[in-house]
């Protein structure tokens, strides 16, 4: 609806513009240039929302494995006061929580730490918490990168495996 606006408003300031109304046909304009780039901005969040639900889903099915163990998983996970947290996994003696991201980098490594306080006091210190970045379209091999295990995809029941 935005972009058709934007069209249409675009096209009455110039139409305006030609008709003489040089003030009311630029702020035609300029409104259009505005709701253009909220369209633009709007159609680009979905498109990262949408990327990044099919990532989640994609190691969310990685992790039925683990149930057929017996292990206890959780997809978006709500946390009070806001936010969600991808995967939390439970074997029988850790707690696994899993941020999945598309890419990666070292500043996703605090979101993952702080979902990890976050079941360290939802569980009352009941058991080992492990926080985990899980890089969708990585192969990369597990890292223990400041308190953080970084891994891709491909890797991420192994290295919970061999963990829990």
């Amino acid at each position: 609806m935005s972009t058709v606006l934007s069209v249409a408003l675009l096209a009455a300031g110039l139409i305006l513009g030609e008709l003489g109304e040089r003030e009311a046909g630029g702020l035609f304009i300029v409104i259009g240039v505005l709701f253009a780039w909220d369209a633009w901005r709007r159609g680009r969040a979905g498109r990262r929302f949408r990327v990044g639900a099919v990532a989640e889903e994609r190691v969310g099915s990685r992790l039925w494995k683990l149930e057929e163990l017996g292990w206890l998983v959780e997809h978006d996970v709500q946390k009070g006061g806001g936010g969600n947290i991808d995967h939390v996994v439970q074997s029988p003696a850790v707690t696994f929580v899993i941020e999945t991201k598309v890419g990666g980098g070292r500043w996703d490594l605090a979101q993952a730490l702080r979902h990890a306080q976050w079941a360290a006091r939802h569980y009352r210190g009941q058991r080992a918490v492990i926080p985990v970045l899980c890089l969708q379209h990585s192969r990369q091999r597990p890292e223990l990168v400041d308190g953080v295990y970084r891994v891709g995809a491909c890797h991420l029941v192994d290295l919970m495996l061999d963990r829990g």
